[in-house]
């Protein structure tokens, strides 16, 4: 064990007694040194004498070296002063000396120890030196052996209390150096609230670096000590403090106080101080990230939910909009989802723009957002709703062309005892009604738009079933050769046998599907059924191409190219039988594009539906090849009407030609507009004149086509 320098005594009287202590071993030993050297003529004595001479020596330069060896020389002079001295009295004082010297130089459990042979070299050396002179006298030995209880007892006391006090001291300096070095600020206050005793920390913390320690403030006042409104003691909760820094911010402190009871005096006031800034920081950060939009910087769902429910709660009429972009996943898919984001975050900007300070405008969805302005009615949440949409009308350049941000508006109103899930779903209702009118347009939410839902609501269940049960049912209608007056082909038309309704045409559902998703399996399914259907009618000798409708949104799933081949496999019907029909919006979505252009690679004819009433461009026709243009039936209804129309109809069928396409007219109804189309090129046709859709098992007992013509 590492012996602790003697200036860490603990006190000035320590010290002297250490001092002390040391001198009178000093003068001790010289004595004993000189006796011996002066005893007498014998050259024995310069033995011990030199011994001694030693022992002084590592005093003088290796004060706290002197271990176990210097022990031994300490016996060895002990036993050796009997041989030169006549009476054991210098032995003991000099057993004194560096007995008492080490009590007080000793560690802990050194100095019992390292004591053990002087004292045996003394005992040895006294029983000697009785002997030697006749025998044991009592008296004798009793008057030499006293001084050595004394000594023992004295010397045991010395160091007991020395390094008693010693230990104590450098207890109190660790306890010293741990609160300098400890992270938490510890401030001492007195009964005035006046600092007594802090750390570095706590000066840096409380920004005492410039001056003289100050009070310590709490979150009521400038003192802690005076305050009455539960900052002290130690079951209070920690409180938080902000204090000045030099750079200008402020910092945050957690403050927890405690009583420290004193024996004589008024109690003091300890204060632990501990910096929580980058804490709160995060905690702050933190916050916003889940109150706030990370995309659009607006108010997240969570919190927006949170100040609804505030906002009902206060007793005040509260508005509430809910705004869904009408075009954005044509944006997303067509020009990615960097435009698609940035889509998002210009509607952002501008509704937050439109509702300024007197509202909160939320995200809530992927293309859905909110606003919430309390102390709004029906009419002012009514005009609030046309600011937005007019802000988002505007103009929006950045994608190359200018473009409208066209959004749907459901607006309820509600207050106290009104439920935050209730009023959400009576704007979601007012919303979806104006997107099912049109879009564009705002709409304020009315009790029958609930049951409007509900019935919308019961015809997705029931489409659901359809899908699934096989309520849907296959007609065909018949596709004629214009110049032979052959039936050639069929379209598929899906139809739903709804139960207690009947009958129902893709009008009164395909919307339905598109809106849920269930476009995609109802597709599958009419594909499935009328390739299968082509294959029957081949097996009974009828060489029939079948053309089906797919809708933009199969086309653009990764899935529907799998599932094609896998139902030209099933089937066997040859691809050059199929047809697949879309509308001109699939040039509208560069992924359905491109899943079109992998049906034509199969082998599958593509045929352009009512050509010119859609996104019809010349570019996609010469740079997206199809194999079969469709003339509208808006233009052929008009054959005959006016020569603009004819003209219109002859410029279509002359460009399919030009491209390499053929062409159908849809809803020739009489031989004279059949006849027209003739003698215009078209090749094929199909309408009333020659068969209303229906069921396959139908198609022999309707009339002979030629008959017609």
């Amino acid at each position: 064990m590492a012996r602790a320098p003697l200036d860490e005594a603990p006190s000035a009287g320590l010290r002297r007694i250490v001092r002390l202590t040391t001198a009178f071993s000093w003068v001790s030993g010289v004595a004993f040194a000189l006796q011996l050297a002066l005893a007498d003529a014998s050259p024995v004595r310069l033995v011990p004498a030199g011994l001694v001479a030693l022992l002084l020596a590592s005093w003088l330069w290796l004060p706290d070296k002197d271990g176990w060896p210097m022990s031994a020389v300490e016996g060895v002079v002990a036993f050796a002063a009997f041989l030169v001295l006549p009476t054991p009295q210098p032995t003991i004082s000099f057993l004194f000396a560096v007995t008492v010297r080490r009590s007080v130089r000793g560690g802990a459990g050194q100095y019992p120890r390292e004591a053990v042979p002087v004292v045996v070299g003394y005992l040895i050396g006294l029983v000697w030196w009785t002997v030697r002179d006749g025998g044991v006298d009592g008296d004798r030995l009793a008057a030499s052996l006293m001084p050595l209880v004394g000594l023992v007892i004295g010397s045991m006391a010395l160091h007991q209390t020395v390094w008693s006090a010693r230990l104590a001291h450098n207890a109190a300096r660790t306890v010293e150096a741990v609160v300098r070095a400890s992270p938490v600020g510890l401030v001492l206050l007195d009964d005035d609230g006046e600092p007594r005793l802090h750390n570095d920390r706590a000066r840096a913390l409380l920004g005492w670096d410039a001056g003289r320690p100050e009070r310590v403030p709490c979150p009521h006042g400038a003192d802690i000590t005076r305050c009455s409104r539960g900052c002290l003691g130690a079951d209070v909760e920690p409180v938080e403090v902000r204090v000045p820094r030099p750079d200008g911010s402020d910092g945050v402190l957690s403050v927890h106080t405690a009583t420290v009871d004193r024996t004589t005096g008024p109690d003091h006031t300890l204060v632990a101080a501990v910096d929580v800034s980058k804490r709160r920081q995060w905690e702050e950060a933190l916050r916003l990230r889940s109150e706030t939009d990370e995309l659009t910087g607006l108010a997240g769902r969570a919190h927006f939910l949170h100040l609804l429910e505030e906002a009902l709660r206060s007793g005040e009429v509260v508005g509430l909009l809910v705004v869904d972009l009408d075009q954005f996943k044509e944006v997303n898919d067509t020009e990615g989802h960097e435009a698609g984001d940035w889509y998002l975050r210009s509607a952002a900007e501008r509704i937050a723009a439109a509702v300024g300070p007197v509202a909160v405008a939320a995200r809530i969805g992927g293309d859905e957002f909110a606003v919430l302005a309390p102390g709004h009615d029906v009419r002012e949440s009514a005009r609030l709703a046309t600011r937005v949409l007019t802000e988002l009308g505007r103009p929006l350049a950045g994608l190359g062309y200018d473009l409208v941000i066209r959004a749907s508006v459901g607006v309820a109103v509600g207050g106290e005892g009104d439920g935050v899930a209730e009023l959400l779903r009576d704007a979601d209702t007012a919303m979806y009604v104006a997107k099912r009118q049109g879009g564009s347009r705002m709409r304020l939410f009315r009790r029958e738009m609930a049951e409007e839902v509900l019935a919308r609501q019961r015809d997705k269940a029931d489409l659901r079933t359809a899908v699934e049960e096989g309520q849907l049912v296959l007609h065909y209608q018949p596709i004629v050769d214009l110049a032979t007056s052959v039936v050639t082909g069929a379209e598929a038309l899906v139809r739903w046998q709804r139960p207690g309704q009947g009958l129902l045409g893709p009008g009164a559902f395909i919307g339905l599907a598109e809106e849920t998703g269930l476009i995609v399996p109802l597709g599958n399914r009419v594909l499935a059924g009328a390739c299968d259907q082509a294959v029957r009618w081949r097996d009974q000798g009828r060489e029939l191409g079948v053309t089906v409708n797919v809708s933009t949104r199969q086309l653009s799933s990764a899935a529907f190219l799998p599932s094609l081949d896998r139902v030209l496999a099933t089937t066997g019907l040859p691809p050059e039988r199929l047809t697949i029909e879309v509308t001109e919006s699939v040039w509208a979505d560069e992924g359905a594009m491109r899943g079109l252009m992998e049906v034509r690679g199969t082998g599958v004819k593509v045929a352009l539906d009512d050509f010119g009433t859609g996104y019809s461009s010349l570019s996609y026709l010469q740079r997206y090849p199809f194999d079969v243009v469709k003339i509208d039936k808006s233009f052929t209804g008009a054959l005959g009407e006016t020569s603009r129309t004819a003209g219109v109809v002859r410029c279509i069928i002359d460009l399919a030609e030009v491209l390499g396409a053929d062409t159908v007219a849809e809803g020739i109804e009489t031989p004279a507009q059949a006849e027209w189309l003739r003698g215009a090129g078209c090749a094929y046709a199909q309408g009333y004149l020659f068969g209303r859709p229906d069921l396959a098992d139908r198609w022999d007992a309707q009339p002979s086509v030629r008959g017609r013509l």
